[in-house]
């Protein structure tokens, strides 16, 4: 059997892909159905937070509530440089003194 291609079925009307759809349904078996009908149920329901383990636990140690999550902090190209040239400097050991 050849895969239909994405295309071919937009192109088609509502009520023959509908038509499609309940004849591949017909073949399932009852649990097969079953199972198609809760996962779909379960996507209606609103998405949960996960809390990873690890952060759990260190929370619980601290018995502090979870801060939240920072994004990562996005430099500059030039800023970027800067810190490379201050790096480099501080490894050299011939830093600038201001006065």
């Amino acid at each position: 059997m050849k895969l239909i291609t994405l295309k071919y079925f937009e192109k088609k009307t509502k009520a023959s892909l509908i038509r499609y759809i309940v004849k591949r349904l017909r073949k399932k078996s009852k649990k097969q159905l079953a199972n198609f009908a809760y996962n779909i149920a379960k996507a209606q329901l609103p998405r949960l937070k996960v809390i990873k383990r690890r952060e759990r636990q260190l929370a619980d140690r601290r018995r502090k509530p979870l801060s939240k999550r920072k994004t990562k902090r996005k430099f500059s190209a030039k800023q970027l440089a800067a810190q490379r040239l201050f790096a480099k400097r501080a490894k050299a050991g011939t830093l600038r003194r201001k006065r």
